[in-house]
């Protein structure tokens, strides 16, 4: 391939990635999950409530307390039951003590903290099980302010990083935004696809570039979903807690912040720099974590 083909096809790679971290069979701990689930990116088309309307926990319901130095505790009701190869990751993770002493590197207001990544940065990380795993999106858990997701790379590889959406602007979602949204990555996929036929099969760069096509394929049918469920229930949320709905079924959520609202937003407003890259979004000082802690309502 020319180098003005490759260049062409690296920067819509670039301009893929939203949210990005770089990234075996698994034992499972609470929750029955399968090789399957951590492999290959899966949908899950749910009626249940999920993350929208009041959420609080109840007995028996998993959840995480994230203590964080000089700013305090996050407490996140986890859904096992709708993203469960995601909860058992993260709480594995979280036993094993893994976030102990990692960071928040990214902050971006009105959109979300990110942080938990193995070198502070948002790579170097592996799942519990070993390298990577796929999105697992189910349609009854949406980005709501306070929503627990995974960050990911243009692949939809999954490892150890997170984010927590900040922005509780109300928004004014409607079904046809999704639709608009599948769209676009749907003509994204096809740009892929038709860059596969100009490597080579096997090479590194035709892996690349197929790794990107099956995400934008899967983002799109995953979007696609998020709209065709799209309930009252959905909208009025976002109308009040608000959250950042672009992100609905392109990323995974496995979370609902019940408490700490305050240190999300005090978080949100520290002083930020630039990161390197030209984006002010590093945090001028250390937002570190001191340990993530799994517990079982009563």
């Amino acid at each position: 391939m020319n180098k003005i083909t490759k260049a062409f096809c690296a920067a819509a790679l670039c301009a893929a990635m939203l949210l990005s971290g770089c990234s075996g069979s698994s034992q499972p701990g609470t929750v029955a999950v399968s090789d399957k689930q951590a492999t290959e990116a899966r949908l899950i088309k749910s009626t249940e409530a999920g993350n929208s309307g009041e959420v609080k926990l109840e007995s028996g319901d998993t959840y995480a307390v994230i203590s964080i130095r000089d700013f305090g505790d996050i407490k996140i009701k986890l859904y096992p039951d709708l993203a469960p190869y995601s909860v058992y990751n993260f709480t594995e993770l979280a036993k094993r003590g893994d976030y102990n002493g990692r960071n928040f590197h990214r902050l971006k207001e009105n959109f979300m903290i990110q942080g938990g990544s193995a070198n502070g940065m948002g790579g170097g990380g592996q799942s519990i099980d070993g390298g990577s795993f796929k999105n697992e999106v189910n349609t009854s858990l949406r980005h709501y302010y306070g929503a627990l997701c995974y960050a990911s790379n243009m692949f939809g590889d999954l490892s150890d990083g997170f984010y927590i959406v900040n922005s509780k602007t109300p928004m004014t979602v409607e079904a046809s935004g999704y639709t608009n949204s599948s769209s676009n990555y749907a003509q994204q996929a096809a740009v892929y696809q038709m860059y596969l036929g100009m490597y080579e099969e096997g090479t590194g760069d035709y892996k690349m570039c197929k790794q990107a096509y099956e995400y934008s394929n899967f983002a799109s049918e995953a979007i696609k979903a998020m709209g065709e469920t799209f309930t009252d229930a959905v909208k009025d949320t976002y109308g009040t807690k608000g959250g950042t709905p672009t992100l609905d079924g392109a990323y995974t959520v496995f979370g609902q912040t019940v408490e700490g609202f305050d240190v999300i937003d005090k978080i949100t407003a520290v002083e930020k720099v630039d990161d390197g890259n030209g984006n002010i979004t590093k945090p001028a000082v250390d937002i570190i974590i001191d340990k993530v802690e799994i517990f079982t309502a009563e």
